[in-house]
């Protein structure tokens, strides 16, 4: 018997369908072509599948219909979902999609967007890397065979799957995706361990830098280049630029606006917070009375208390002691809110000259705390609340085989040992 709309190829094993969607007057018509079909009446069932699965488009057309790419969905609604975060979040997510989910899966329909695709997508970041050079508002200055490139860090690779992930999420939550294309496993990649702490040595010379000023003005002696000799428009030559004289006011000065900010970042050491947190500390979260700072953090909404270092507590009762009224603990040179920017310069100064040359961030300052605690033996739950982390094995990345912590071991199993040979 003739079926309408259907035809199957024995010798070849495919199976075509044709037909109207139902309650469209015949304006939409669809087509299905199958191959590998073992036999008629396998080809049949998938003809009577398909015959359903046009009747529901035709109950549910907004199920149905075309699927956004994900350029397309963003466009359209990525303000409106991120006006719920914070700015900062909200910069991180657009960083991402412009620099990696968009050349990539741009052109690609939202419910496309499989464990398989996720995957490699993965693999060629592994695989690949970024020129580390940067032009203007940081994008590539146009790189050739000779750049070597750097590979991306496994923190980099997974943010990036976060924010795929997130923005099909929002897709979800506004009915544009039934439910997410992500079925299978992803195969996150491995994560960075914090490495990039601070030892003894650079501590103590980063602290120093703010002290010594013999050391800052060999600083910019370092730094300075020679003048320039140009002629002089009324006649004979005239001495131009060669930047800061290391023996001159002007460097005393400088020197005194970098002393400025020492409370802030041994604070940063010596307590753990983000450089939100410390920048927005106000005097109602210290106590100087219980010797703690009670905030709820930015970055996750978590109360926490820190106990206060003796270095600390009179870097704070000093600045408590200043004639100028703020709810803010930490102000500049002009008596105003800090702003990362300005602290960014001061840190970038401070790691000059105390002659560190090696990469290093302000977030490493939270990270020296943290492993300066775990590989003192200090318990990883104690430590994990300081931080505010809402896990624990994020803490425990910051474990080391410390010799301290191995002698302590040692010490501990020489004791059960005595113990045992004395029963």
């Amino acid at each position: 018997m003739k079926l309408p709309g259907f035809s199957y190829n024995a010798g070849r094993r495919v199976a075509t369908f044709y037909c109207f969607v139902p309650g469209t007057d015949g304006r939409k018509r669809r087509k299905r072509t199958l191959t590998n079909v073992p036999s008629r009446s396998e080809a049949i069932k998938l003809w009577n599948a398909f015959r359903e699965e046009l009747e529901n488009e035709a109950l549910n057309p907004a199920v149905f219909a075309k699927r956004p790419t994900l350029k397309a969905f963003v466009t359209d609604h990525f303000d409106d979902m991120t006006a719920r975060i914070r700015p900062a979040t909200k910069e991180h997510y657009t960083a991402f999609l412009r620099r990696h989910l968009l050349p990539k899966f741009g052109d690609v329909p939202m419910d496309q967007l499989t464990s398989q695709k996720i995957n490699a997508f993965i693999g060629e970041m592994i695989k690949g890397g970024y020129c580390p050079k940067r032009g203007k508002g940081r994008k590539p200055h146009g790189c050739t065979p000779e750049c070597v490139k750097k590979p991306y860090s496994g923190t980099t690779i997974n943010d990036a799957i976060h924010v795929l992930r997130v923005v099909i999420g929002w897709a979800v939550e506004l009915d544009v995706l039934d439910g997410s294309p992500v079925k299978k496993k992803v195969k996150w990649a491995a994560q960075n361990l914090p490495e990039l702490e601070l030892s003894l040595d650079e501590r103590r010379r980063f602290l120093n830098a703010f002290e010594d000023e013999a050391l800052f003005r060999a600083y910019l002696a370092r730094i300075r280049t020679p003048p320039k000799i140009v002629p002089h428009p009324s006649g004979g030559m005239k001495r131009v630029g060669g930047g800061r004289l290391p023996g001159g006011k002007a460097a005393k000065e400088i020197f005194r606006r970098l002393q400025h900010y020492r409370p802030f970042f041994w604070t940063l050491l010596d307590t753990g917070l983000r450089l939100s947190d410390g920048l927005n500390l106000r005097w109602s979260s210290v106590s100087l009375e219980e010797n703690v700072i009670r905030v709820v953090t930015q970055k996750k909404n978590k109360p926490v208390t820190l106990p206060l270092s003796d270095v600390v507590r009179t870097a704070l009762e000093a600045l408590k002691k200043r004639p100028v009224i703020s709810e803010f603990v930490f102000l500049d040179e002009d008596d105003k809110p800090l702003t990362k920017e300005k602290v960014a310069r001061k840190f970038s100064m401070a790691k000059a000259v105390a002659g560190i040359s090696r990469r290093l961030r302000i977030h490493d300052l939270r990270h020296t705390f943290a492993s300066t605690l775990v590989s003192s033996g200090v318990n990883l739950k104690v430590v994990s609340d300081l931080l505010g982390h809402t896990d624990i094995a994020t803490t425990a990345r910051y474990a080391r085989g410390d010799e301290r912590v191995l002698g302590e071991v040692a010490k501990v199993l020489d004791r059960v040992n005595d113990a045992t040979r004395r029963a």
